[in-house]
This record gives structure tokens, C-alpha cells and sequence, in this order.
């Protein structure tokens, strides 16, 4: 699905970070991948970024071009992604998400809601290879919303890392609310028969792929004990920018993101 993918470098450790997995995708799909590294009077550590990841793209066997301009990060990004025809872009959170309210750095969310092409945004938390992570968590709200997207996403993750898929879904329910055996029965199974249709995408897809359900009191809050529980090393999130700013403040992928111990890909899907 994508073509080429552009990772997004600005002379930061975890620019650097996220371009490694901007690598791996692009490796796994077969597609073109461009690493441009935008600089300004802030940021003048590009030039070691460049050698470094150049010495992991060859060790990888993949061959990006690499771009270097100056000016301002987000309008050199957006000019040359609609210059090259790319698809997809790939950029930092700024390591332990740098809060502008509460979403990741200024140049993420200014990325992530001035765009119409897919975008991944890559909260680091501990160092990646190219096959460290071994348990890939993604929790669904909503199983509709860019579906086709989502499943090559997390099917070109999965395959990268060679690693197992959970999908993690919840029923949040009153801390005051008290549940028959029956209706927590009827719960589960209709969470199950939610997240079936997606299963069976991904088994056509050859992705093992495990059913995860839950009744509790707080999804941030679950998800982030499942994450710590069950020693998950990747999250998935899908990011919506249309509702800002109110969704910046409530919705649960910004608030797992920021306290999650793992790694986070959050994903904003094409068009949206």
C-alpha cells in the first residue's frame, strides 16, 4: 500500500529512532523510502544523524535517499511530500512525548493535522532492532473506521518484527454498576463477535492474531495495566486530528500514549 514513505529527521536521537522503523517498513513492503532531515538555527546535529542511519541502512541491505534542506520543518515536509508523490510519513513524538497540551511535540501535531496522507508517529521509549519487538498490542474502538488501511498497517508491522498480534477490546462500564454473570457473558461475546471479522482479515494475512476483551472501570487505565501485565513492547494507536482540540485533551490514545512504558506507533490513516 505504500509506495514510498518519507521519515522525517531533524538531528534528535528519537528522529532517529523512528526513522529505524520508517526503514523496516519500507523494507517489508518493498516500497521507496526518502530520509530528509529539515534544519534550522535549533536543530544542527543532522549530519550525524544521516551517517549513523546510513551505516544501519546498509547493514539492512536498503538503499533511501537522503535529502537534506533548511527552513521550516513542517512547511520543507509538506512541500516535498506533495513534490514526490509519497504516501506515507514517519516522525518522532519526541521520545517521552513532549506535551503541547496534551499531544506529542509542535511539529507532530502540526504534521498529524495538516495533512491528508497517512501518518505515523513513533513515541520511543527503549532502543529497537530490527527485530526487537516481540508482542504487538492494538486496542479497537472501532472496527469500521479505515479498515483496509489498518489491517496492511498492522499486517506490515507484524510481519516486520515477526511478532504476534493482539486486538484489545473494552466495555467500560460504572464503577457502581454491578453485572450478572449472564450480562458479563452476553459482554465478552459480543466483543468477541466484534473484533471476529478483523481476525479473520488477519489470518487470511498469515499474522497470528489473539482475541484480547475486557469489562472494566477506565480503558486508559486497562490498557496500560494489559500493557505492564502481559510485557507488551509495541502499542498501536489510531489518531482522528478532526475532532481537535477537544479530542486532544480526552481522547484515550493520547492519554495511553503519554504513560505508556512501550514503544507507541500512533497512526493517523489516510484522508482523515
Amino acid at each position: 500500500m505504500y509506495k514510498h514513505i518519507l521519515a522525517c529527521v531533524d538531528g534528535s536521537y528519537d528522529s532517529e529512532v523512528a526513522a529505524k522503523y520508517a526503514l523496516g517498513m519500507a523494507k517489508e513492503a518493498g516500497s521507496k523510502i526518502t530520509i530528509l532531515t529539515v534544519m534550522d538555527e535549533r536543530n544542527t546535529g543532522g549530519d550525524r544523524s544521516l551517517e549513523r542511519l546510513k551505516r544501519i541502512s546498509e547493514r539492512r541491505d536498503i538503499a533511501p535517499t537522503y535529502v537534506q534542506e533548511w527552513g521550516d520543518q513542517l512547511e520543507r515536509t509538506l512541500s516535498f511530500a506533495e513534490s514526490k508523490g509519497i504516501d506515507a510519513i514517519i516522525a518522532s513524538s519526541g521520545g517521552k512525548v513532549k506535551i503541547n497540551g496534551y499531544f506529542p511535540n509542535n511539529f507532530s501535531q502540526k504534521l498529524i493535522t495538516s495533512t491528508d496522507l497517512s501518518v505515523f508517529i513513533i513515541k520511543s521509549v527503549m532502543a529497537t532492532t530490527a527485530r526487537s519487538h516481540k508482542k504487538l498490542l492494538c486496542p479497537i474502538q472501532s472496527a469500521t473506521q479505515s479498515l483496509n488501511e489498518r489491517i496492511e498497517a498492522l499486517t506490515l508491522i507484524s510481519r516486520m518484527y515477526d511478532c504476534p498480534l493482539s486486538l484489545f477490546r473494552c466495555h467500560k462500564i460504572n464503577k457502581d454498576e454491578i453485572l450478572s454473570p449472564s450480562e458479563k457473558t452476553r459482554l465478552y461475546e459480543g466483543m468477541k463477535s466484534y473484533l471476529q471479522p478483523l481476525k479473520e482479515r488477519f489470518d487470511k494475512e498469515d499474522v497470528r492474531t489473539y482475541l484480547n476483551t475486557r469489562i472494566c472501570y477506565s480503558i486508559r487505565e486497562e490498557i496500560l495495566d494489559y500493557i505492564k501485565r502481559y510485557h507488551y513492547d509495541l502499542l498501536f494507536l489510531r489518531v482522528t486530528p478532526g475532532k481537535f482540540p477537544s479530542f486532544a485533551r480526552r481522547d484515550f490514545s493520547i492519554e495511553v500514549m503519554k504513560d505508556s512504558e512501550c514503544n507507541v506507533i500512533l497512526w493517523k490513516p489516510n484522508g482523515a
